[in-house]
């Protein structure tokens, strides 16, 4: 049954409950619960108002491909976004399964869309379809009455809705300002894919150790230095930038998880105290597209992933990281491949503590000044803190991961014992000191020895592959100089069969002309020669 807002029953006199047919010159009108649905009178030109209301609140880009609903009503506003884009997709919430057969029978639309009644299952359309999906520019059509109908279910509507927008944008930010630079970047350090254990290949070998993932959350100094206890009993697992303040605290993770594309290597760059706290052959894995630099840093156990399909396909075995855009969330996913349960987040706040950002000791863990960019949202415990959308878009990954892993491993728990900081939907709120007194110790685990042994791709495979890349890209720019539709027809057949070249064909097939598809083509190939090189 979805999560519906149902009034209580209402007094003698009161509007009927059932939804009302009123007739009208060019068809029915509605009215539910003593609000007008539908006016009689004029239902479409009322529909065309509450799209134009929509497409104005949009930001300026291409036409709708998606239109997100609140309210079936009869359909008159769903007629009216068909005909205004036909080839749209309709995607409507509805909180009340009476409105719903009443649609199904006296609808006006002679067409299906995606009705959804179930809140959980709403969740989870809009994160696939406006996350994880590529180019969506969707349109926001609600109904006016069911705001007053329903004034709880519309303001969640259009606050998740919000959230998963915000989330899109700090994605598309970041993988505007990054993805060039993470391929430079993995051009620099395509040889260690030859040399350095790929941490992926360990997954699922890691089962019945808990993981402890530790984020520089400002939460940290309350309740790091328990972590000392955590040594015997599990894996820690940190974000770099936790790694300094956990040695502050006495406190050595056991790896230590690198994303960033940029320089950051100084949060690795030990003194000789720092050094002596750090347990021998800490494991440092870092993506294979992050600065090269922190690479070169010496001390650690030297590893690395991929962080997506089409470099894990040509590089590894094909298993890549799936992570929120930065260290912490990768450090939690890596944790969940291995097999490692439960699942227990230490610092990893989302939020602002006062006027702290990050844990003492770390770069930049004084809040900037940002008042119109703070955000309220339900804490650990039942408080409140203070969030901006970056950390609100990392919030909302925990949330849905955590969702993923209670289908595909329900055994798993998930647990959110940081000391303060935001509430993470699905994971239970447990305090430090009480996991620790309830785990029993185990041995400790050379996570070293078993990474030295896992196979890793051959060099002399590697060049033969990207040389047949290198000769199909020069091909193929060939080809669109002469027939560009025969030249694009190819290049989807190649993205299908391949995750990598559909990764480096991208920007060719989304090339407005054939003078940018050439240009994109020979940076794709040059790409590929810049690889052999450094091999």
């Amino acid at each position: 049954m979805p999560e519906t807002l149902i009034s209580p029953a209402l007094p003698l006199g009161a509007p009927p409950l059932s939804p009302q047919i009123l007739p009208g010159p060019i068809g029915p009108g509605l009215m539910y619960r003593g609000e007008t649905v539908h006016w009689p009178e004029d239902p479409l030109g009322e529909a065309r108002q509450w799209l134009e209301r929509g497409l104005a609140r949009r930001p300026q880009g291409p036409a709708p491909n998606l239109a997100l609903v609140l309210g079936l009503g009869l359909g008159w506003h769903l007629k009216i976004i068909r005909e205004r884009f036909p080839h749209i997709r309709l995607a409507v919430f509805e909180p009340d399964e009476a409105l719903v057969k009443t649609y199904v029978e006296r609808r006006v639309t002679g067409f299906n869309a995606e009705i959804i009644t179930d809140w959980a299952v709403w969740e989870e359309y809009l994160a696939r379809e406006l996350v994880h999906k590529e180019g969506p520019w969707p349109v926001v059509v609600s109904i006016p009455a069911y705001e007053k109908l329903w004034p709880e279910a519309a303001g969640r509507f259009h606050s998740h809705l919000a959230a998963e927008l915000t989330r899109r944008q700090v994605i598309d930010k970041t993988k505007a300002a990054t993805d060039s630079i993470f391929l430079d970047n993995l051009i620099e350090n395509i040889r260690l894919c030859a040399t350095l254990p790929d941490v992926l290949l360990l997954r699922g070998r890691l089962a019945s150790r808990p993981a402890f993932v530790v984020g520089a959350g400002p939460s940290l100094d309350q309740n790091g230095a328990l972590l000392k206890e955590a040594a015997d009993k599990g894996l820690i697992l940190c974000a770099s930038a936790a790694l300094k303040p956990l040695l502050r605290l006495g406190v050595s993770p056991q790896v230590i998880v690198v994303l960033e594309s940029s320089d950051t290597s100084a949060y690795l760059q030990l003194t000789a105290e720092e050094s002596a706290a750090l347990w021998p052959q800490t494991v440092l894995a870092g993506a294979a597209g992050c600065h090269p630099a922190h690479f070169k840093v010496p001390g650690f156990y030297q590893s690395l992933y991929h962080l997506n399909a089409g470099q894990a396909q040509i590089l590894s075995q094909g298993l890549f990281l799936p992570q929120g855009g930065n260290a912490g969330t990768a450090a939690f996913a890596l944790a969940y491949i291995w097999g490692l349960s439960p699942l227990i987040l230490v610092g990893q706040d989302q939020a602002y503590q006062g006027k702290w950002l990050h844990a003492a000791g770390t770069v930049d863990n004084v809040r900037e000044e940002d008042q119109g960019q703070t955000i309220t949202v339900p804490g650990v415990y039942g408080t409140t803190v203070e969030t901006n959308t970056s950390l609100l878009a990392s919030l909302n990954w925990y949330a849905e991961a955590g969702l993923t892993i209670q289908k595909s491993r329900p055994q798993t728990r998930l647990i959110n014992a940081s000391a303060a900081g935001a509430a993470i939907k699905g994971f239970e709120e447990i305090p430090l000191n009480a996991i620790l007194a309830n785990l029993p110790s185990q041995p400790p685990l050379n996570l070293a020895s078993h990474l030295e042994r896992l196979p890793k791709p051959s060099a002399k495979e590697l060049r033969t592959d990207l040389r047949q890349i290198a000769g199909l890209m020069s091909s193929l720019r060939q080809l669109a100089g002469r027939n560009l539709p025969k030249a694009l027809t190819e290049m989807s057949a190649l993205g299908r069969a391949s995750a990598f070249l559909a990764q480096i064909l991208a920007p060719s097939q989304q090339a407005e002309n054939r003078s940018l598809a050439l240009k994109e083509l020979t940076r794709a190939e040059g790409l590929v020669l810049r690889m052999l090189a450094k091999l």
